[in-house]
């Protein structure tokens, strides 16, 4: 039994609140409070001491907030408290019902719709606490999993750092331990350095022959064999005789330098004496003439292409195009040696002999071009022919030694072309996962992969065991509890309806899924712009109402709830007067069946009703009121307090609809409890002390769009019609022509109608 609230301390308006006698509650509680005084922040205590859940308290700190707020309740004789952090100890479980606001958001809906966490919260409510212990090891479990899933995918990412590409993760577990693992890596590596230098060696020269000089036996001899046929033979005998007496082997060269530059004054261009009348002159001149210029010049140039081909400075040509291709060799030096010894040997002997032999037929040809117009015999230049001969001979042999190389290189380039490099490359990947995936790093990796996943396993096997008994709890519970919700609804006059409720586990979350109908007609549960929706379909007495059901259906079926304690907190907010009674009448069946109830209203007419109900005893009436010292729990005098014209006016109605009796009494209520009711609804202006329902009327229908009494307009109608029904009530129907005395029957339609039309 709950017992009292001994102590609220700095939570909402209970600045410094502690127990004294006569407030302790009793079977039924009634406990009246005006709106704003703190009625709701005790059924919230109470709800965070049932869900031992702090955030309830804390979050109603009174402001300014800076003082941890402290609790401390009485219930079957033990005292829980609230230390500012958390609740001392669990209350044990279905001891405590609470009916309160944040039930409503969070278990039923929000303010515009019905959002997923309110499915779960009330899979949880409905389910009970056996099942909610379940359903927490369940998400624990969940979130176990998730957690060792998160763990793992972490692990398998550093282990992603270690794999060397392609291989996948899966390809690394399934590598096997090889002892010989650095054996097979280093000589795939020497494989793969061979390989690497590929581009590099098919983009590499290759050493080739050297072209070599011809020596054109033939060419010489013709040289040599020239004569000066074209010109006299008597005029070249003069001039040889000439030079021969008188000059050298230059002398025909100087001889033909001083005919080209006799003028025509016939002056000697050497000692400037007249040469008209010399025979020799004109001889000279004759024999020097256009065709010995056209024989030499021809002569000189057969004699030059012999120097330059065959002559001293034609050997450094060649030695120089033999050195780059023995550089071009040595480029292959470390896979085919070449011997470059024997070739700087060779080279250098093949140069001596190529000088000699360039010297000796350097003199014969010098001595033809001294005397161009005489004949030579060829074999002055065989000596020198000969010389050539064995000179290229050797470089031949330079040569063999070049091709022999160039062979061996095209080969190696043709068998490297074939090499794979990425195939070597990859069989290297492996060998090398191969040993990362057994050194101690990647081990360590493995074992705690290997941990997780049998963790994520045994996780799993216990979620589909939690999962198995919670679906088996709740097809018997959520069968059950559709059919309670929809016969509150149905006791309530609601036209509402729940169907098609099941529990479902998305994301390892238990959840409650249902539809719900008005009229028969299905609409959408959350917020909608453009369809009927919870928001716009549903009253906020039908919200209300479906809450209560909601609430209540979890009790229906308990036929002894003996040690329960149920609080409801404003449970007949919104709701029509009719509902009002049928409240009453949940309240007194709960108490029958052995509750402990506590009623918070603010509602004098729902107070009325309970403390003259004589089917509940032992009401204990208190009220909180606000004080300077902030808000108290203190007795309430509930005849006084509700021992008003309105509250009476309202019983008296309310009798006769349930119990018959005099008409004529009910009907004189009729039209004072309307005119109390709209001061009660809206006290001070625009409605004046003594304004009669008809000037009340007036003032609603002539209310300015917007104004408190503008949301009142659609209600004119029935006002209208209640007032002229209750006219013959407060006139003597045979002063006033046409008026027709009420009947019960007429006095029961618009008693009713007169309860409905303001709530």
């Amino acid at each position: 039994m709950l017992e009292r609230f001994e102590s609220v301390n700095k939570v909402g308006l209970f600045e410094d609140y502690s127990h004294t006698p006569g407030r302790d509650l009793g079977e039924v509680t009634l406990i009246y409070g005006e709106n704003g005084v703190g009625k709701s922040t005790l059924a919230a205590i109470l709800d965070s001491l049932r869900e031992r859940n702090a955030r309830e308290i804390i979050r109603r700190r009174s402001l300014p907030g800076d003082v941890a707020p402290t609790v401390a309740v009485r219930m079957n004789g033990k005292l829980y408290t609230f230390d500012g952090r958390d609740w001392d100890d669990q209350l044990p479980y279905n001891t405590l019902e609470v009916f309160f606001p944040g039930f409503v958001t969070r278990n039923v809906h929000a303010a515009t719709g019905i959002d997923p966490d309110n499915r779960r919260n009330l899979c949880e409510f409905v389910l009970g606490r056996t099942a909610v212990e379940k359903l927490r090891k369940l998400t624990q479990a969940d979130n176990e999993g998730r957690e060792a899933l998160t763990q793992k995918n972490a692990i398998e990412k550093d282990l992603q750092l270690l794999i060397k590409k392609p291989d996948t993760l899966e390809t690394f577990l399934g590598l096997s331990n090889d002892a010989k693992i650095d054996e097979h890596i280093d000589k795939v590596r020497a494989e793969l350095k061979q390989a690497q230098s590929k581009d590099a060696i098919l983009a590499r020269a290759v050493p080739k022959a050297v072209a070599l000089p011809t020596v054109d036996r033939n060419a010489i001899t013709t040289l040599l064999e020239k004569s000066a046929d074209g010109i006299g033979a008597d005029i070249a005998a003069v001039v040889r005789a000439h030079i021969n007496q008188h000059l050298d082997n230059d002398g025909e060269n100087w001889l033909a330098y001083g005919a080209r530059h006799t003028g025509t004054d016939n002056k000697c261009p050497f000692c400037a004496q007249d040469i008209a009348g010399s025979s020799l002159v004109a001889t000279i001149r004759s024999y020097f003439s256009a065709e010995y210029r056209a024989y030499t010049e021809s002569l000189s140039l057969e004699i030059q292409a012999i120097r330059d081909q065959l002559g001293t400075a034609a050997f450094p040509h060649m030695r120089a195009a033999f050195s780059v291709q023995a550089a071009v060799g040595a480029q292959w030096a470390d896979e085919m040696p070449i011997d470059q010894s024997a070739i700087a040997t060779t080279l250098t002997k093949a140069e001596a002999v190529w000088k000699s032999a360039a010297g000796k037929l350097g003199a014969v040809v010098a001595s033809k071009q001294a005397r161009p117009l005489e004949r030579m015999e060829p074999a002055l230049a065989e000596e020198a022919l000969a010389e050539y001969e064995t000179a290229v001979a050797m470089l031949v042999k330079v040569n063999d030694i070049l091709s022999a190389s160039g062979k061996k290189a095209q080969e190696r380039k043709a068998a490297l072309s074939k090499a794979d490099m990425a195939e070597i490359e990859q069989r290297l990947r492996r060998l090398e996962n191969q040993k990362i995936r057994f050194e101690p790093l990647a081990q360590d990796l493995l074992g705690k992969r290997n941990a997780l996943i049998e963790k994520r396993t045994r996780l799993d096997g216990e979620k589909t065991g939690l999962k198995k008994e919670i679906d088996e709890h709740a097809s018997r519970v959520v069968v059950k509890y559709q059919a309670g919700i929809n016969h509150y609804l149905e006791h309530f006059g609601c036209d509402i309806r729940i169907e098609s409720v099941e529990s479902g586990f998305p994301s390892g979350r238990a959840i409650v899924q249902y539809k719900l109908k008005v009229h028969g007609y299905e609409f959408e549960l959350g917020l909608s712009e453009t369809e009927p929706c919870f928001e716009t379909v549903l009253s906020e007495g039908d919200k209300n109402t479906l809450a209560l059901s909601f609430f209540f259906a979890r009790l229906k079926d308990q036929s002894d709830l003996t040690g329960r304690v149920v609080v409801l907190d404003d449970p007949v907010n919104s709701l029509g007067s009719s509902r009002r009674t049928l409240i009453e009448g949940v309240v007194r069946d709960l108490r029958v069946r052995g509750a402990q109830v506590v009623v918070l209203t603010h509602d004098e007419r729902l107070a009325a009703m309970m403390w003259r109900d004589k089917k509940l005893k032992n009401i204990v009436p208190l009220q909180v009121e606000r004080t300077n010292r902030g808000s108290r729990l203190l007795p309430w005098d509930v005849d006084r307090a509700t021992q008003t014209e309105y509250v009476e006016h309202y019983l008296k109605l309310r009798d006769f609809l349930e119990h018959g009796g005099d008409h004529r009494l009910a009907a004189a209520c009729i039209r004072p409890y309307l005119e109390q009711r709209l001061r009660h609804l809206f006290p001070g202006p625009p409605f004046q002390t003594r304004d009669t329902l008809a000037q009340m009327i007036a003032r609603i229908r002539d209310s300015d769009s917007g104004s408190r009494l503008d949301a009142l307009r659609a209600k004119v109608p029935n006002l209208e019609s209640i007032n002229d029904a209750s006219l013959p009530s407060h006139h003597a129907t045979d002063d006033v022509p046409g008026m027709i005395p009420l009947t019960p029957e007429v006095v029961r339609l618009f008693a009713q109608k007169a309860l409905d039309v303001l709530g």
